[in-house]
C-alpha cells in the first residue's frame, strides 16, 4: 500500500545540528552547551531518558530571545542534503508530512513558515515569556506560532523589538516523553488531523535511539520504519528487533549511516518510490 503520511525526526534527520543544544552554544555559552550536550548524547545513545535530558537542559535555555530562536534556523541551522526536494516531492504528490521530534516547536514553526510545506508537528514546547516591569506572562502555543509566522510574512515584524523582549523561560513542556511515544502519538495525531490514513500507510524515520520506538512501532503496525543517517545504537537495536520478529524485516530500512554524505533523496528513491 502506498505511503500517504511521512513522519520524520528533525535533529540529525532533517538538519545536521542537534538544535536544542546548539542554540545554547550560540546564544548562552559554551559551558552551558557542554552540560546540555552531555545529557543529550546520553539520551540519543539510549543511556538517559528524555525526561532526564530535558530536566537538565531546559534551564540552560533561559534568556534566549524569540528573535534568536527564530533566526537560529536562518543563520546557524544546516539542512541535510536533499531537504528542499524531499518536501517538494510530498507536496507535488499529495503526501502529508509531519515533523515528529523532541525538538522545539518554535524551530519547527520557523521551518514551516520559511523553508518547507509541512502539514503538522508533534514535539516539545520551549516556553517563552513576555517580560516587562509589572509581570511575567507565558505565551500560549498559538501566540508563539502566530509570532513566528508573522516574523516571515509581515514586513514590520523583523523590526518589532518585542521579539527581543520575549525570552525563553528555562522550561520545556514535553509532548514526547519517551522513545515509544512517537508511534503512538503519530497514530493519534493522524486520526485527528488526517482521518482515513491507516497505520500501514505511514512511514516514520529518524537517526538515533530517540526514534527507535517510532521506527519499530510503525513497522510493527504495518507501515514503514526508516533509520536514516543512523547511528550504531539505533542500528543495533533495530537489527535485534528484526532477528526476534522476522515478519517486520521488509518494513524496516537502513538508509545512509551517519555521515556527511547522507542525502534525503535516497529515502525517496529506496523507500517511498519503491513501496507498492
Amino acid at each position: 500500500m502506498a505511503i500517504k503520511l511521512i513522519s520524520t525526526d528533525l535533529n540529525g534527520t532533517l538538519v545536521r545540528q542537534h538544535t536544542m543544544s546548539d542554540m545554547i552554544l550560540k546564544y548562552v555559552g559554551r559551558k552551558q552547551f557542554e552540560r546540555a550536550n552531555t545529557v543529550f548524547k546520553q539520551q540519543t545513545s539510549g543511556t538517559a531518558t528524555m525526561q532526564a535530558a530535558f530536566a537538565n537542559a531546559a534551564p540552560l535555555t533561559a534568556g534566549i530571545t524569540l528573535r534568536e530562536a527564530i533566526e537560529y534556523t536562518q543563520k546557524h541551522m544546516t539542512c541535510i542534503d536533499g531537504f528542499s526536494d524531499f518536501f517538494s516531492f510530498f507536496q507535488e504528490h499529495d503526501i502529508s508530512s509531519v515533523i515528529n521530534s523532541t525538538g522545539y516547536s518554535v524551530t519547527i514553526y520557523a521551518i514551516q513558515a520559511n523553508m518547507a510545506k509541512i502539514d503538522g508537528i508533534i514535539g516539545n514546547r520551549l516556553i517563552f515569556s513576555y517580560k516587562n516591569d509589572d509581570s511575567t506572562e507565558e505565551l500560549t502555543e498559538e501566540e508563539l506560532k502566530q509570532l513566528v509566522f508573522a516574523y516571515f510574512s509581515e514586513r514590520y515584524a523583523v523590526c518589532d523589538n518585542s521579539y527581543d523582549r520575549i525570552i525563553a523561560a528555562g522550561k520545556v513542556e514535553l509532548g514526547i516523553c519517551d522513545e515509544d511515544a512517537k508511534a503512538t502519538l503519530l497514530t493519534q495525531y493522524a486520526a485527528e488531523h488526517f482521518p482515513g490514513i491507516l497505520p500501514n500507510e505511514m512511514l516514520h524515520m529518524g537517526d538515533t535511539m530517540g526514534d527507535s520506538g517510532g521506527i519499530y512501532g510503525i513497522a510493527k503496525a504495518g507501515g514503514l520504519g526508516v533509520a536514516f543517517n543512523f547511528n550504531k545504537a539505533l542500528e543495533d537495536y533495530l537489527r535485534e528487533k528484526i532477528m526476534a520478529e522476522p515478519d517486520i524485516k521488509d518494513r524496516i530500512f537502513f538508509i545512509d549511516p551517519k555521515g556527511p554524505d547522507s542525502n534525503l533523496m535516497n529515502v525517496l528513491k529506496e523507500v517511498v518510490l519503491a513501496s507498492p
